[in-house]
């Protein structure tokens, strides 16, 4: 009878334990889901690969912020530095600039190296702040803000994440580098 009891406490505070560990994870998700509608509001569509990135991009924060520890305190600074490259390429196509050629491709695809480099450069900025736990800092934070950014980038196509990616790895790779030295 006794250990019946102990085992429904034990389980009702794990399941209030995890409860919390959840609603503490949600502003980081509902930040997330808001940025997806943004993008989707701004590209005038829902398209598959919007919605694929957008939803691993809310599970992404969702989870760093259930993880907790200090992989929960990735999430607003990626999410943050993910702003450039996702507004950077909705900016551009607002100024009237329209693909249609070659040479406008190449542009579009500096486009989005030059919003990964700008959300390089904040996360390197950021993790240089840091005390300690650099590495796993700029990989949480990298994750978020390359899916947050290629909610934009995803108007380019593969070339146009990829591109992002390249800009936000050439400046955070060498923090990670300096650091260890």
């Amino acid at each position: 009878m006794v250990s019946s009891e102990l085992e429904r406490l034990q389980r009702r505070a794990r399941w209030s334990y995890e409860w919390g560990r959840f609603r503490a994870a949600m502003p980081g998700a509902l930040h997330a889901l808001g940025l997806l509608v943004m993008a989707a509001v701004l590209q005038h569509r829902v398209r598959p690969a919007l919605l694929v990135l957008g939803g691993l991009l809310v599970l992404l924060c969702l989870g760093l912020g259930w993880w907790g520890r200090k992989w929960d305190r990735a999430v607003t600074p990626g999410l943050l530095a993910g702003l450039f490259p996702l507004l950077l390429p909705f900016v551009v196509s607002g100024a009237g600039h329209v693909c249609y050629t070659g040479g406008c491709r190449a542009f579009c695809l500096m486009t989005c190296v030059g919003g990964g480099l700008a959300a390089g450069a904040v996360l390197a900025f950021t993790a240089l702040r840091r005390s300690e736990g650099h590495e796993r800092f700029l990989l949480a934070s990298g994750l978020v803000a390359t899916l947050c950014g290629s909610l934009g980038s995803v108007l380019y196509g593969l070339s146009g994440v990829l591109g992002l990616v390249a800009g936000l790895a050439l400046i955070s790779t060498p923090v990670l580098v300096l650091r260890r030295a």
